[in-house]
Order: structure tokens, then C-alpha cells, then sequence
């Protein structure tokens, strides 16, 4: 399946984990959005929400990801436009220029500026899917995750806004629960789809 894969869900979900793993153990390339926008603004997630605001945050996102789409057989050549070369490379992995990339997003990507057509039009997108409670016990302790703001948040607050992006989350190709699953688990899963996809 010469395509790239891109995974999207809510922030807890192991999109991260899983793109990067994937990526080592099938030889595919892998980057991260948030990590490109991190790198090209030089500071977290959070700090560019508390200094600049969504709407800034959105615009480099969707930017980010029109550029993948224009450049989307040389996609290398758009990570390197946005990477700080003092950046920690956690967030990317580069195996083979001309195979197809792990995309992991940032939470909110789908539902922003018609991001989900864009995401189409790039690859084949799997959504990782969990419900509120399992979301809740992931994060409940973090204090980077912007969209829940800095202080404490309940898990009825994180089980509204998965509501709000669930009819965005849906228009996956391919859903994957991964309550009970390890980060190994999901991705042996996503493998095994790939390899009966080349396959067939």
C-alpha cells in the first residue's frame, strides 16, 4: 500500500506513540504536526495558545498541512522548510526519502478549515479511537494539553469536546479502538491491515 498513513484522534490517544513505532518497525518515514509547528515557532504548544492564541495556532496548522498536500511525493522537502535545526528530532523519523509517511495530528486538525478533505487528499486516514474515561486516566495529570487549558479538567469536560469532533473523527477510513490495547497492540494492528492491504 504505497500511500501515506495519517492518524488522527483526541489528544491522549497514542498518535505520537503509535506513528512513531509503526513507522520503526514497518520502515515507513514519520513526522509529527505539532512537532513541525513546535520546531518552527520555537517554543510548546501551549506557550504559542497562551501567547498568540487558537486562531494563530490553527493557521500555521492548516498552512503546514496545504503544504504537505501541494508537496505530497516529497514530503521531506516541506518537513526540512519547518525544522529548527536545534530541534529535539523525537518527532520525526526519516527511514527512506521515497516511502510513504506515518502522519500523526494534532488533536483539533480535523476539525478546523476543511482539514479533514485536505487529510483525504493526502493519505489513507485511520482514527485512534478511545473513549472519555480511558482519555481522562491518560491526561488527567499533564498540564500541556492547551485545548483543556492549564488548570484542572474533568472528564466530562474532555468527554464534550470528544462529542463536538466525534462527526470529524468518523470520516476516517478506519477506526481502531484501542481501550485495552497497548501501544504496541495498535500498531501491530494498523501492520497487519497494511500488510493485507499489499496483499490484495
Amino acid at each position: 500500500m504505497e500511500t501515506n498513513i495519517i492518524l488522527i484522534g483526541f489528544m491522549g490517544a497514542g498518535k505520537t506513540e503509535v506513528g512513531r513505532l509503526l513507522a520503526k518497525n514497518s520502515g515507513l518515514n514519520f513526522i509529527d504536526t505539532d512537532f513541525l509547528i513546535e520546531s518552527c515557532e520555537g517554543i510548546g504548544i501551549s506557550e504559542i495558545f497562551a501567547q498568540k492564541g487558537e486562531d494563530y495556532f490553527r493557521g500555521i496548522e492548516g498552512k503546514i498541512l496545504r503544504d504537505i498536500r501541494k508537496n505530497k511525493d516529497d514530503i521531506l522537502n516541506v518537513v526540512a522548510k519547518y525544522i529548527n535545526t536545534t530541534s529535539d528530532l523525537e518527532g520525526l523519523i526519516i527511514s527512506e526519502r521515497n516511502k510513504p509517511w506515518i502522519i500523526s495530528t494534532g488533536g483539533g486538525m480535523p476539525v478546523f478549515n476543511d482539514n479533514m478533505k485536505i487529510l483525504k487528499d493526502i493519505g489513507f486516514i485511520i482514527y485512534l479511537k478511545a473513549d472519555s474515561k480511558v482519555i481522562y486516566g491518560r491526561v488527567q495529570n499533564e498540564r500541556h494539553r492547551p485545548v483543556l487549558g492549564k488548570g484542572g479538567f474533568s472528564e466530562k469536560e474532555i468527554e464534550d469536546k470528544l462529542g463536538e469532533r466525534e462527526k470529524f473523527y468518523g470520516k476516517a477510513n478506519m477506526t481502531i479502538y484501542t481501550e485495552g490495547l497497548t501501544v504496541s497492540g495498535v500498531s501491530d494492528e494498523i501492520e497487519i491491515f497494511l500488510w493485507n492491504k499489499i496483499k490484495n
